[in-house]
């Protein structure tokens, strides 16, 4: 059957004008959809989140703010507990420091680095003096143009190896000295600098050690170590010691971690022979 071309005509211009009116309702009904979902967001709904997050942030600012000060309580509770422990441990460390080694600074152990060795350098002397420190002060000629000449002192203390190994008490230490400094070497301080060597003479004649904090601090360990000798002995805090050297009396403790492997023996490392520690059984019914 042949088709009717003006009917097709009729059917494609009512279909596209019905299809038009479609799509116009198809914007409106999108228009008053997102008219509608604004609506319950931000007039209906977002109050009462708003609301009821802002409860919740209150209720759980309560559980913060309760339990940091019960959290308060407690550190401070546990740090009050800790004290003692603390002391413990200083006062053991006290009892393990190495008394077998000399602490003297001898003028050849204070060296300047090769490049320096024909550069000017001053011995003034043992400057200060006594069982547990011994320090020395040097005049030293450095890198500088101006003021190149520098004061140092130079020591050994029982209480500061300068190693980092669990200090006593923390002594000045300036990196920036041009020496081939002495094993186990604290305090080691610049001083002063200056133009000439007689200004830094007439520094040293004017302060000396005088105005050096350290020292202070110093003596106070000091009288701490000689009362911790006095009042306590070794054997009072035997369940705080793990291994110990029977050739030196050397240990370990408590505060300290060591991991053996299988088959692994504990050396003590201040012993030269490397001698195998004990290790210390305690009583556990104590």
């Amino acid at each position: 059957m042949k088709e009717n071309g003006k009917e097709l005509a009729k059917l494609a211009l009512d279909n596209r004008k019905k299809a038009a009116e479609l799509y116009e309702d198809v914007q409106l009904i999108r228009s008053e959809t997102e008219t509608e979902i604004r609506r319950l967001q931000y007039d209906v709904y977002q109050p009462k989140i708003r609301e009821i997050s802002d409860e919740c942030a209150r209720e759980i600012q309560k559980v913060k703010d309760t339990n940091k000060a019960h959290e308060d309580a407690k550190e401070k509770e546990a740090i009050g507990l800790t004290e003692p422990v603390r002391k413990v441990e200083r006062i053991l460390e006290f009892f393990r420091l190495d008394t077998r080694k000399p602490i003297d600074i001898a003028d050849e152990d204070v060296k300047q680095n090769d490049r320096y060795k024909e550069r000017y350098r001053e011995n003034l002397g043992l400057v200060f003096d006594d069982p547990f420190l011994k320090v020395r002060a040097f005049v030293m000629e450095n890198d500088k143009p101006k003021n190149k000449y520098i004061l140092v002192l130079i020591g050994r203390c029982l209480f500061d190896t300068g190693l980092g190994d669990r200090p006593l008490l923390k002594l000045p230490r300036d990196y920036g000295l041009s020496i081939s400094e002495p094993w186990g070497s604290a305090p080691q301080q610049i001083l002063k600098e200056a133009a000439t060597v007689k200004e830094l003479h007439t520094w040293w004649t004017a302060n000396g050690l005088r105005k050096q904090q350290w020292i202070q601090e110093y003596v106070a360990v000091r009288s701490e170590y000689e009362h911790v000798l006095k009042t306590y002995r070794v054997t009072d805090f035997d369940n705080f010691l793990t291994w110990m050297c029977p050739e030196c009396g050397y240990y370990h403790t408590i505060f300290e971690s060591y991991h053996l492997r299988d088959g692994e023996v504990m050396t003590c490392h201040r012993c030269d022979t490397k001698t195998p520690m004990l290790e210390v059984k305690h009583d556990k019914t104590e």
